[in-house]
């Protein structure tokens, strides 16, 4: 049976909740896997290595490290490069914070010259998968996140009742002022409190504050739509896991978002412009129907495209096609990583 080792960040991180949701849902019983925190197993890790078929880290940053401007250095090299494969799952990790909804940077040339020396990496957006595609990046597949929907599902209805307030919530960290400045949340989240009838509520947060994943579905159940204000990100796990739970989503242009919202559907786009936003917000204060049939719609559009029952198949195809060859899935056998392109 071949034996992968997918290595996370922390436990608790989101890293380790999409490497749960892989190994929750992944179908094949000739597939076995284990998870490992580079923080907190690097011993182990080193140790034990050599006894699996292949290490997949979930980000590249857990394998390599920016030394200067654009020089990278391998972290954990004890690691077999032949038998090693990788993510990419945002923008902040290269773009030194340049990316903006309607624009950002290329990758630097060091770092897609260094990333094409992988056997394979998975890409978690449209948007990034273009980014890299286009710099020249081949050896690349797309494998949008997932969520589990049966953790993450509504529990209690959207407040259809003009009587009571529109809540909007928020998920991320407003302690560390360049983290606020990325999520907008003082500058353009914030501000909606002030609305009439609507209350801005801050779901989790970090430290002391931090919220257990299992207790998260409770806390985007109190709300009645979710918002994203990001300059950029990957695939939010907070936008899909607040849509599992059946809430609207009003998001800038970026990553996953793009992907999940139709406009007028299951949620809007927005600008960074505070009366933009603020108009908006508005509007579906006073059309507490249209917020209902948002969330209704999104629950709908994440149960179909984006449950892990669903997303785990290109996951797994990823993983399998990188196997090497020797211990290859015999159905699986001598078929490469296939670059899926984003229609």
């Amino acid at each position: 049976m071949p034996r992968v080792l997918i290595l996370i960040d922390k436990h608790g991180w989101s890293y380790d909740t999409i490497a749960r949701g892989l190994v929750t849902h992944n179908p094949n019983p000739d597939l076995a896997f284990d998870i490992l925190a580079v923080t907190q197993e690097t011993e182990f890790i080193e140790q034990h290595h050599g006894d699996y078929d292949l290490v997949f880290a979930l980000g590249w940053t857990l394998v390599m490290s920016k030394k200067r401007k654009n020089h990278y250095g391998d972290l954990l090299p004890f690691l077999d490069r032949a038998k090693l494969i990788t993510g990419i799952h945002s923008h902040r990790s290269w773009d030194d914070y340049r990316s903006l909804p309607d624009d950002g940077p290329a990758p630097p040339a060091e770092l897609v010259q260094r990333l094409a020396k992988f056997r394979g990496i998975n890409i978690i957006s449209r948007r990034l998968f273009r980014i890299f595609s286009e710099a020249g990046l081949r050896n690349i597949v797309l494998t949008e996140n997932g969520v589990d929907t049966t953790l993450f599902r509504p529990t209690r209805p959207v407040n259809t009742n003009p009587g009571g307030p529109l809540v909007i919530g928020f998920s991320g960290s407003t302690e560390i002022a360049k983290h606020d400045q990325l999520k907008g949340f003082t500058e353009f989240i914030l501000p909606l409190g002030q609305i009439p009838n609507v209350e801005v509520k801050v779901l989790g947060g970090k430290g002391e504050h931090q919220v257990k994943r299992e207790d998260m579905p409770a806390l985007y159940n109190q709300i009645d739509l979710y918002i994203c204000a990001s300059t950029s990100e990957g695939f939010s796990q907070s936008v899909l896991e607040a849509a599992a739970c059946g809430r609207g989503v009003i998001s800038t242009k970026v990553g996953g978002c793009e992907d999940l919202i139709t406009e007028h559907h299951n949620g809007y786009f927005i600008r960074r412009d505070r009366e933009q936003i603020s108009s908006l917000v508005r509007r579906l204060e006073s059309d507490r129907h249209l917020v209902g049939t948002l969330g209704e719609n999104n629950r709908a559009v994440v149960e179909e495209r984006y449950s892990w029952d669903v997303r785990v198949k290109d996951w797994l195809h990823f993983i399998e096609a990188n196997l090497p060859e020797c211990v290859a899935m015999p159905a699986r056998r001598g078929r490469e990583p296939r670059p899926t392109s984003p229609s």
